[in-house]
């Protein structure tokens, strides 16, 4: 019988931190969030995400949970041998060049796993959850941001200098609206949840429809993306053309990844996968229809199965042989 190990894992997000404790059957038997207050600063975030660190070491000794090891997931291109941010984070203005590794194992003493967020996610899905069984796979999360992974024969592919998988800053429309990177026509400049409810504001152009005035209660400052699925989901055409717009848009995105890498499954997460609304179908729709017929034939385009638990399970994973 397998011996029970513990994993610890820490996920940086835009909006939240979601940390937690896991054993080595996916259980988990620790989670918390704290919001990133990411306004406040790099160096006030990397003291609460240390702080995070050092409460989930307090946690595990209590619970007498023999930890190995801290990892970290978080946004931009990371350096997984040193644990430093390299790359553009658009989401976290002044992270990029942040030490997270070395300024976690100097407080904490515990050897520290750092990676970017979304190939945390992707080694969760790929060991616990919707990519199981699976050697190549593209993972995919839309929320604040929009960020990419790629597994490729059983391993993360990091790239030569650590941004491989950027999903989210690949040029769909050389013309198109100006992104956070400083680019324009990139994906998460149409794919993001900022820019989705923007298409709904312009769209409904200073007039609710019936269904936006009742789930908004007349005051467009409520919308959200939950809002908006629960506007589509009662038949509005603003919300329904909004989403299947989104849905185009990121499938055409990954139709040229689908042709470039082959996968055998495109794993897509994030916020706007929890609304409903058949959003991964639409999505998958739009990708068949853009990529070579021979690239997906075989190809399964599925919603992440962990939900906000992925980032910090992979994270947790950081350093384990998968």
């Amino acid at each position: 019988m397998n011996e029970k190990r513990y994993f610890a894992g820490i996920d940086i997000g835009g909006t939240n931190i979601k940390f937690g404790i896991f054993d080595n059957t996916g259980t988990i038997v620790y989670r918390e969030q704290k919001p990133t207050m990411s306004e406040k600063g790099p160096q006030a975030l990397l003291h609460l995400v240390t702080n995070i660190g050092e409460r989930l070491l307090y946690y595990a000794a209590d619970e007498e949970y023999d930890i190995r090891h801290i990892g970290v997931g978080s946004p931009g291109a990371v350096n997984s041998q040193t644990g430093q941010v390299i790359g553009p984070c658009p989401n976290i203005e002044g992270w990029t060049g942040t030490q997270i590794g070395t300024a976690l194992y100097d407080r904490l003493n515990v050897p520290i796993h750092v990676d970017n967020d979304v190939n945390a996610m992707a080694l969760a899905e790929y060991r616990f959850g919707a990519a199981q069984q699976m050697t190549n796979v593209v993972c995919l999360t839309v929320g604040t941001g929009i960020g990419g992974a790629f597994i490729y024969d059983g391993k993360i592919l990091h790239g030569s200098n650590y941004t491989g998988g950027e999903l989210g800053h690949m040029t769909i429309n050389f013309d198109g609206p100006e992104c956070a990177c400083g680019n324009n026509g990139c994906l998460e400049a149409y794919c993001s949840s900022k820019h989705i409810l923007q298409r709904v504001i312009t769209m409904l152009d200073g007039a609710f429809t019936p269904v936006f005035k009742d789930v908004l209660k007349s005051d467009i400052e409520n919308l959200t993306i939950k809002k908006l699925f629960a506007a589509n989901k009662r038949g509005d055409k603003v919300a329904a053309e909004v989403i299947a717009e989104t849905a185009a848009y990121l499938g055409i995105g990954l139709a040229g990844i689908v042709n470039l890498l082959n996968p055998e499954t495109v794993v897509i997460g994030g916020g706007i996968t929890d609304g409903g609304g058949r959003f991964v179908e639409l999505v998958s729709t739009e990708l068949k229809r853009h990529a070579f017929s021979s690239a997906t034939e075989n190809l399964k385009v599925v919603k992440a199965s962990l939900g906000n638990d992925a980032g910090f399970i992979g994270a947790g994973l950081l350093g384990e042989t998968v």
